[in-house]
């Protein structure tokens, strides 16, 4: 018997290992193709704003459409509530060694954001290819639907993560800039600056959409377009030569003002994959759209839904590749000893410790589902190497980018360790089953 579980300890793992392996592989190709010039960073840029603005949301709407049906969101509530649980405890432990190590505050984005889209339906997609996906089968799911709907699953967390992350993440980076003691304004005078003529941008002024040029030698008084001051701040007469809008600036009508203020704090929330995740929870909840949509003889699904499919499936492959290529072109600096050593271990230990415990002691019970698949999904949400959103977000709140991008390079080269992860998780599931065969 100790030979044959030890054999398929084996299996697993190596079968976990090789998967690993290839997600490294397809994230290197992109770190070799940027270092090679084949592609430079504003490519990189683009298809990295179009994998999130349109490819993940239609990976959203085709894969976790039809999971979203009552009787089905009555048994999976335990993945987005565990992914929101398991991020918040991962960003307190980040905040714990913030404060006791003394570190920057992307640590605390570091620890808390795991990568929870390409990599682990890259991960998924090779389990499914080594066999080591199909131990959790239903029975009657082949290896494609069983594919499809653990990357259904995992898409549920997406959603919460990258909500979470989108709300706080900014914010905690921002700290870093006080930190440093960088500020937003330039001082100056027009002899030092970029050109006599400045073009400005179209969003400096609402609703002028031609691009202004200002002449700074003749109104030196006045603030400039590109934000520095020249000469006298006036307060009282500073506005008072703005340019006449091109388009109306439209006000809201007098009875729905008290709704501007929620609608806009409300859309400042929205990404595009909480809009996927939104379409596809109404066409979900709506027994005739369901079934237009996601019922494979209805001719919408052929068309529509499958057109959503093909967009969707682009993400997968190509997200981890573009990752790869923004490690290469993104400039590295030394992340720190401490900052590195702690963020890797909350990533690699003690978030899979904390999972795996959780799986231990509560699956099996009737407390959520049995279904094993959920069990295993359930370890593999919180671990894994920092989210590439990390990079994102230090360039769009202006901290220093280099440390950030050194940790990440250095976390990716980590992520073979997966491998592990996946093959403890497969023993604990195995054993919290055996647990409903002895009741």
């Amino acid at each position: 018997m100790s030979d044959e579980s030890g054999s398929s300890f084996s299996a697993t793992f190596f079968g976990a290992l090789e998967g690993a392996v290839s997600v490294l592989l397809t994230l290197f190709a992109g770190y070799v193709v940027a270092r090679k010039g084949v592609v430079d960073r504003e490519t990189v840029h683009k298809v990295s704003s179009l994998c999130s603005t349109l490819f993940l949301p239609m990976l959203i709407i085709a894969e976790m459409g039809p999971e979203l049906t009552a009787s089905k969101i009555k048994t999976l509530w335990i993945l987005p509530v565990w992914g929101f649980a398991s991020t918040v405890i991962a960003h307190l432990i980040g905040w714990l060694g913030q404060k006791l190590f003394k570190t920057r505050s992307w640590v605390i984005v570091a620890c808390g954001r795991p990568n929870s889209s390409a990599l682990p339906l890259l991960l998924l997609k090779a389990l499914s290819t080594t066999g080591v996906l199909d131990q959790f089968s239903n029975g009657d799911e082949d290896s494609s639907k069983l594919l499809k709907r653990a990357q259904s699953l995992i898409l549920l967390n997406v959603v919460v993560q990258q909500t979470f992350t989108f709300q706080i993440a900014p914010w905690l980076m921002k700290q870093d800039r006080k930190a440093e003691g960088k500020s937003g304004s330039t001082s100056g005078d027009v002899e030092h600056g970029e050109s006599r003529l400045t073009p400005a941008s179209p969003s400096v002024h609402a609703g002028n959409i031609n691009p202004i040029v200002q002449d700074g030698e003749r109104v030196g008084l006045l603030n400039d377009q590109d934000g520095r001051d020249y000469g006298t701040r006036g307060e009282s007469y500073s506005h008072a030569m703005e340019l006449i809008a091109d388009q109306p600036d439209i006000h809201w009508p007098k009875f729905l003002n008290f709704l501007e203020k929620p609608i806009k704090k409300t859309w400042k929330m929205m990404s595009p994959p909480l809009l996927g995740a939104i379409v596809a929870l109404f066409i979900g909840l709506t027994p005739p759209l369901h079934k237009a949509f996601y019922d494979e003889d209805s001719p919408l699904h052929s068309s529509i839904t499958q057109a959503a499919d093909n967009l969707g499936e682009l993400f997968v492959s190509l997200q981890m590749f573009i990752v790869g290529s923004e490690l290469a072109l993104v400039p590295n600096a030394n992340p720190g000893i401490a900052e590195t050593i702690y963020s890797l271990l909350t990533r690699f230990i003690i978030m899979p410790g904390t999972s795996l415990l959780f799986v231990f002691l509560t699956a099996g019970r009737g407390w959520y589902t049995n279904d094993k698949l959920v069990w295993f999904l359930l370890v593999l949400i919180p671990a894994g190497p920092s989210a590439m959103l990390l990079a994102n977000i230090a360039e769009l709140v202006q901290v220093d980018i280099g440390p950030v991008s050194g940790y990440l390079t250095i976390s990716y080269f980590f992520s073979p360790l997966m491998a592990g992860v996946c093959t403890l998780a497969v023993l604990v599931v195995d054993a919290a089953a055996k647990r409903i065969k002895a009741d």
